[in-house]
């Protein structure tokens, strides 16, 4: 009887100490897959300010950075929000200033694959810093729903006026002829600027008469009077003579013969 009772407990313990063995064996209940999610697209731009031409010139720069090829939806035709500020005013904003379609756009980007997109703004600003805010819209599948953003800045620099061409046309002078010598007149000089011709020269003459014609038009007429061996007087015609057209010089002594002189 003893020995029964003995052999029960004996059993009992047996029991109780597997049935521990057990319960440490127990598997953990803590998830064991340890695998990370895929990372989001990385960002970098480039901008550039044509003052000259008011133009901004973007490059945005998209990458999958994982090792693996992933998918990236973008829920309309935009890749990317700009937003230029000066100062704490906003200049642009691409994404109010302008239209994109609504369409969701799904592609797969290959591990390390890079997207570059390039856009020029027509944009006139004043001189001074800008800063530039860029966000990304493109979303990996299964990466964290995170606002990929990179921030740049530029300086518009102030123009340097140029002075406006003078574009004012001066009234061209005739260089001065030759002097000529002919008859009773010697060293003649004829200057012409305009409407104005200046005449000089020498002779034994007291007084003479003059006259400026085309060889059949009279323009002008009058006398002159000699002082100590030369004479100068001026004409003025009522309008320039013509590019290329011959006027002549008549200088008649009085009761004498009429000499001719060239103007141009």
């Amino acid at each position: 009887m003893k020995k029964t009772w003995l052999l029960a407990v004996v059993t009992a313990i047996i029991l109780v100490v597997a049935g521990c063995g057990k319960e440490e064996a127990k598997p953990s209940q803590v998830n064991s897959d340890s695998s990370e999610p895929p990372a989001p697209l990385t960002l970098d731009t480039e901008m550039a300010y044509d003052a000259s031409a008011n133009t901004l010139s973007a490059t945005v720069k998209m990458t999958n950075p994982n090792e693996e090829a992933a998918k990236v939806t973008f829920n309309s035709s935009q890749r990317f929000q700009l937003i230029i500020k000066q100062g704490d005013e906003t200049v642009f904003d691409y994404g109010s200033e302008y239209m994109f379609t609504e369409s969701i756009i799904e592609e797969t980007w290959e591990a390390d694959e890079q997207k570059i997109f390039d856009e020029v703004f027509p944009l006139e600003l004043a001189a001074g810093e800008y800063s530039v805010e860029v966000i990304g819209l493109g979303q990996v599948d299964g990466a964290p729903e995170i606002a990929v953003t990179d921030e740049t800045s530029f300086t518009v620099e102030r123009a340097v006026e140029e002075p406006e061409e003078d574009t004012t046309e001066t009234p061209e002078e005739t260089p001065a002829s030759e002097p000529q010598t002919d008859g009773a007149f010697r060293d003649v000089t004829i200057d012409v600027n305009d409407t104005m011709i200046q005449v000089s020269g020498f002779t034994e003459e007291v007084e003479f008469e003059w006259s400026v014609s085309d060889g059949h038009n009279l323009f002008a007429q009058g006398a002159a009077e000699v002082t100590g061996g030369s004479f100068t007087f001026g004409v003025l015609l009522d309008e320039a003579p013509a590019e290329g057209q011959k006027l002549f010089l008549e200088l008649t002594p009085i009761g004498g013969e009429v000499t001719s002189f060239q103007i141009q």
